[in-house]
């Protein structure tokens, strides 16, 4: 039973720790976390109950491929998924000590995006016109990330502290943007050549319309419609292609519980800071 009491008492007093011990109100801290990425932190103690810091993590896969194959699509989607997120966290210190509640939220940059190559299935009123196209996929997991978590693990006696934190993410559904073009004009007018009663000027009209829109050829049966009139050009449907996508985004964390239309990512990080400031 002393054990126990005397385990008690060194446990309570390692999380109370004395603020009068610390080196420095300002560090500079590193770590790794999972699935987060690398992590880079300011941190700026305001009394012994508060802290602040100001986060940047970095997240990325190299070499990323997934094969996406429907009855009039079949693409290869490869590339390196890199997720940069800078952020702010408040810290309470219950004890005044090591112990510390966090809540904050970190700012997507732009999101994820990798490339896109494959070929298309272009129906013209019934005629079916393969096409090769390439592209890239742009994702969003929503705007803001709120976090929370728990930390525990820092020496305030020495300069270099190290430190285990749990927290969660709070992300939303995925959301999609697709490009995809062709090398040349040539592959846009082999399609337009199955457009009966369309001169080469209309043509012509449609294919600078698709070029200074941007040339992602998802637009061709809008502005085909729009320049010339044409009708009957079927592609594979933007929506379809971006449900799909959003798919196979959401099966890598579809067992993630629910939290007010936020899914919980889960986030483990082991890292340290340097206080160089006496």
């Amino acid at each position: 039973m002393k054990k126990i009491i005397s385990l008690f008492f060194m446990i309570f007093t390692m999380g109370y720790a004395e603020v009068g011990d610390y080196k420095s109100d300002f560090g500079l801290g590193v770590g790794l976390g999972f699935p987060s990425g690398y992590e880079f932190k300011g941190i700026y103690r305001q009394s012994e109950w508060f802290s602040l810091s100001l986060n940047y993590n970095l997240f990325q896969i190299k070499g990323f491929t997934k094969d996406i194959n429907e009855t009039d699509t079949k693409l290869n989607v490869t590339g390196d998924l890199i997720f940069s997120t800078p952020g702010i966290v408040i810290n309470y210190h219950p004890f005044g000590g090591n112990l510390k509640l966090m809540a904050g939220f970190l700012y997507d940059l732009g999101g994820l995006e990798v490339n896109a190559n494959g070929d298309f299935n272009v129906d013209v009123n019934g005629t079916t016109v393969p096409t090769t196209v390439t592209g890239h996929i742009k994702i969003k997991l929503g705007q803001t990330y709120p976090y929370l978590g728990v930390a525990y693990g820092y020496d305030y006696e020495s300069v270099v502290h190290l430190e285990a934190s749990l927290g969660v993410y709070l992300v939303k559904k995925p959301e999609v943007d697709l490009y995809f073009g062709v090398n040349s004009s040539t592959a846009i007018s082999n399609i337009l050549d199955e457009v009966s009663g369309l001169d080469p000027q209309q043509k012509q009209k449609i294919i600078d319309a698709l070029e200074a829109s941007g040339g992602n050829i998802l637009d061709l049966p809008t502005i085909a419609a729009q320049v010339a009139g044409v009708s009957g050009l079927t592609l594979p449907s933007e929506q379809s292609l971006e449900d799909d996508i959003v798919g196979l985004i959401q099966d890598g964390y579809s067992a993630l519980p629910e939290f007010m239309g936020y899914n919980l990512l889960p986030v483990i990080s082991l890292g340290f800071t340097f206080f160089p400031f006496n």
